[in-house]
Formats: C-alpha cells, structure tokens, sequence
C-alpha cells in the first residue's frame, strides 16, 4: 500500500476504534445499570405488595384426582404450605382463618398423616386474634378424628384431654357444660397416662379433674393404677397421701404396703431398671450357674433344673 492510500484510510481506521472503544465501554457500564434497574424495579414491586390471606387449593375431593396417585407426596407439599400460612399469619396478626381447610385438605390425602391433628390442635386455638367456642369445637372434632384413627398415640390423647379439660371449660359460661367438656376429656387423659405420654404429675391431675365430677371411686383407683408406673418419689409420694384421703384407711394402707413389697423386689431383681419394668417382666428366675461348668454344657442342658 503507497503512502497515499495510507493516509486515506486514517479517518475509517479512527471511527473502527471509536466504536470498538465504545462497544467496550457499553459491555461494562450496562450490566451495571440494568442491575441497579433491576434492584430498584424489585424495590417498587416490593413496596406495592401487600399481603392476602387467601386459600388458592380446589375443594378436596378433587385433590386425589389431582395428585395423579401421589396423594401422600401432595399432602406433604399441602402441608408445607400449610406451616408457612400459619407463620405469615401469625407475622401479619392474621385471623388464621384457613387453619381447618388446610387440615381437612392434608387429612382427606392421608388420614395417617398424625401430626397434622396435633398441629391443628394447636394452630387451631393459638392464634394473633381471640377464638371463639366454636373455633374450639371444631378443633376438638378434628382432633377426635385423629384419635379414633390412632387409638394408640399417647401424645395426641393428652393434647386433645388438655384442650376438652382446660381450654374449652373457661370459654363457656354454663358450668354444666364445662363439667360436660371435662368429662369428656377424660377417656384421652387417662388413655394418655397409661401410655406414658402424659407427664407423672398428671395421674394427680386426672385424679382431681374425677373428683371434681364425683369420681372419687375412679379417681382412687386411676392413682392406685399410675404408682406403680411413676419413678418420682416426690410424685409418688403426693400420690400416696391422696389414696389414703380418697380410700379408707384399711385399704390404703394394704395398697401401699403392696406397693413398698413390690419396690422391694425390684431393689432385688432389677435395681437399675423403673417399676412399670417390673409388672411386666416379672422377678428375674434363678440361674444356675455351676452346673454347666461342672457337668458341661451339653450334660447340664439335659439335666432338667
């Protein structure tokens, strides 16, 4: 190339650098801007929602069509939903006014789903705004769904006995029905203790709740039914104080002194292990330990003790 043409292409060669430099410049300001747009429009979106309390799920007998088969796979993502409904509501001091449909939802897919009767038990009664009798009501019917359903899950009983036996009673001002309520709690209390589910003192409880109703026969005999069952001695002891009020001397007296005969034997036999172990294994059978070693052991499992 001459000298001539050389010169000529000076300017074409400037303006291919001129956009080439600002083809770069845009590569590296752009991205910059269009991220504070971006964070900026994200703010505004922010600002202008506004939350809503609102039950999007088709009524239930549609969800097992819906679910393909996968009805227990669909109630745990109802279920998940589920437990952040009831925190944005609590967040938002909401009416928590969707607590049951989300529980029937989750129970027509998979009525062994047990926890979601325990939750409901609880979503149920402790919400931001006060409930009514019928928000008890209904939380009960729920929960005595469950526990017929699974007659043998301790913790259930004691919560739905907690709810009939404390919470629904003050909330009725007719002291027939809150003696109604209590007698109704009863079967899942005593239930709950004889699973172990309850704590100790709740025997105590049981016992009291029986003779506020006029039980005191029932009552002395559900205390004489958990001693043998209760490993604290303070328990165990306020317990026996209240036999002795609810029965008769003579009777009392023989109950405890079986007891203390019963303790004894387990001193012996199993010392390291709770008195309920006792009642179900029994004492432990003497073993004979120098026969095997002195007849051998072939010989002296032959040998009938």
């Amino acid at each position: 190339m001459d000298e001539r043409a050389l010169l000529d292409s000076g300017p074409t060669v400037r303006r291919e650098q001129l956009t080439l430099y600002v083809l770069i410049g845009a590569i590296v300001v752009l991205p910059l801007g269009l991220d504070r747009l971006r964070a900026r429009a994200h703010h505004e979106w922010s600002e202008a929602q506004a939350y809503e309390d609102v039950y999007y799920l088709p009524p239930n007998e549609w969800l097992r069509a819906f679910s393909l088969g996968w009805n227990e796979a669909l109630a745990d993502l109802i279920w998940m939903r589920a437990l952040v409904y009831y925190g944005d509501e609590m967040v938002h001091h909401g009416d928590v006014e969707f607590v049951f449909r989300y529980g029937e939802a989750i129970e027509s897919l998979d009525p062994d789903f047990v926890a979601v009767y325990r939750w409901v038990g609880t979503a149920g009664l402790y919400r931001p705004q006060a409930i009514t009798v019928d928000d008890v009501n209904r939380t009960v019917e729920f929960m005595e769904r469950g526990a017929r359903r699974h007659p043998d899950d301790g913790q259930l009983a004691w919560d739905l006995g907690a709810v009939l036996a404390y919470e629904l009673p003050p909330m009725l001002e007719d002291v027939e029905a809150g003696n109604r309520a209590r007698e109704r709690a009863l079967p899942f209390l005593l239930r709950a203790s004889r699973l172990g589910a309850a704590p100790e003192w709740a025997a105590l409880s049981n016992a009291a709740l029986m003779g506020r109703i006029g039980r005191t026969d029932q009552a002395a005999r559900h205390l004489e039914e958990m001693y043998a069952q209760t490993d604290d001695p303070a328990t165990r002891e306020r317990m026996a104080t209240r036999i002795r009020q609810l029965q008769d001397q003579a009777h009392a007296e023989a109950f405890l002194a079986a007891m203390e005969q019963l303790e004894d034997r387990r001193r012996r036999t199993f010392p390291y292990a709770p008195p309920s172990f006792l009642l179900l294994l029994g004492e432990r059978p003497p073993v004979d330990v120098d026969s095997p070693i002195r007849l051998g052991l072939p010989e002296a499992l032959a040998t009938p003790p």
